[in-house]
């Protein structure tokens, strides 16, 4: 393999590979190296230092790959490492050296523990993949430094808290914290992530409140909180996020809508489904201009414990709803509902209307029913 000197990509992918050869140094042209789901790859040889013009490297599902070189730290034009699904315990220091590296991707590496400090030498870094490692408590305060950072994913690992200085990341797009079900505190600086537009906090089992400063979140579109149990409410401020398309409030413990929610005029998906305790849906509901999707779905959890479907609390809901001109979808399946206002006649745009296990007839003279599956 050494004598092809003039090899460009190199794709070795699906193969049952134990190990690269030392003489895959000498290919010096190399730009690609394509290792993905080599099961039995077990390590990435030093030669692969002198690889000076390899720019992706792309050992996913690897199954076997314990360790990655120190000599990697060599490679200057390298701008991919892919390393999701291996079984590396560790990054090696050298990896600080790799100041063009744009995307570090180690997402589902069960046996990595903990992130070196050197990795905030990656100036040009913008995308760090960390979702899945099981075992991943903390990240160094010092990532700040990461000032291209647009993707930090942190989904399903063991942190307790994002430090408070992580609003310095003012390039962030995407802050991934799903299923990180120790984290019970969002700092207030998250305010100052002024690219942010997808916040997932989904299944953050502790996180029992959010921070006013979530209002100033001006570039924020997708606010995931599904599941987040302990969450009883959420800040007046939401009403400034004015680009905000999705809320996902699902299995929340959430009791009201707050009227500033009126203000999120470019809303298109409101679910607040199996929220058993919301009483409440604001009138203000009404300015919703560009809702598609209402999921009010209830969950019968509640009910079933006190033998009675009528402790479901949500028992009307405002006529003001009649004004979603574009809102395509409404789910009100499981709510104690008995009736709906006369004013959702006007839904002209509306083909779904989900009643099912509630008391709600509807007249024949309902002239929506004629386009609108039940």
């Amino acid at each position: 393999m050494g004598s092809l000197t003039s090899l460009t990509q190199l794709d070795l992918s699906c193969l049952g590979i134990e190990k690269l050869l030392e003489s895959i140094g000498s290919l010096k042209e190399l730009v690609t190296l394509n290792a993905f789901d080599c099961a039995s790859l077990t390590c990435i040889p030093c030669s692969i230092g002198h690889l000076v013009s390899l720019r992706r490297l792309l050992l996913r599902e690897c199954w076997s790959l314990r360790e990655v070189p120190a000599s990697i730290g060599k490679l200057a034009s390298f701008v991919e490492m892919d390393l999701k699904s291996t079984v590396i315990r560790e990054l090696p220091e050298s990896i600080g050296s790799l100041t063009e590296l744009k995307t570090l991707d180690t997402s589902s590496c069960a046996l990595l523990a903990h992130i070196l400090s050197s990795i905030v030498h990656l100036a040009s870094l913008r995308r760090l993949l960390l979702g899945g490692c099981c075992l991943l408590q903390e990240i160094p305060n010092l990532i700040i430094q990461l000032a291209s950072l647009t993707v930090l994913d942190l989904k399903s690992t063991k942190i307790l808290e994002l430090f408070e200085c992580i609003g310095s990341l003012k390039e962030l797009e995407t802050l991934d914290v799903f299923n990180c079900a120790l984290l019970a505190h969002i700092p207030s600086s998250i305010g100052l992530f002024a690219s942010l537009t997808l916040f997932d906090l989904s299944r953050c089992n502790n996180l029992a409140q959010l921070p006013d400063s979530i209002g100033s979140l001006v570039s924020l579109q997708h606010l995931l909180l599904q599941g987040c149990y302990l969450l009883r409410e959420i800040p007046d401020s939401i009403g400034n996020l004015t680009s905000l398309i999705v809320l996902d409030l699902k299995s929340t413990a959430i009791v009201e809508l707050l009227e500033s929610i009126g203000s999120l005029k470019e809303l298109k998906t409101l679910d607040v489904s199996c929220c058993a305790s919301l009483a409440c849906i604001p009138s203000s509901i009404g300015h919703l201009t560009s809702l598609t999707l209402l999921d009010l779905r209830f969950s019968l959890k509640l009910a079933q414990l006190l033998d009675s479907i009528e402790c479901q609390l949500l028992k009307e809901i405002p006529d003001s709803i009649g004004k979603l001109a574009s809102l395509t979808a409404l789910d009100l399946k499981s709510t104690a509902l008995v009736e709906l206002p006369r004013s959702i006649e006007n839904l002209q745009n509306l083909r779904i209307l989900d009643i099912r296990g509630t008391h709600v007839t509807l007249p024949e003279t309902f002239e929506i029913l004629q386009n609108v599956e039940i």
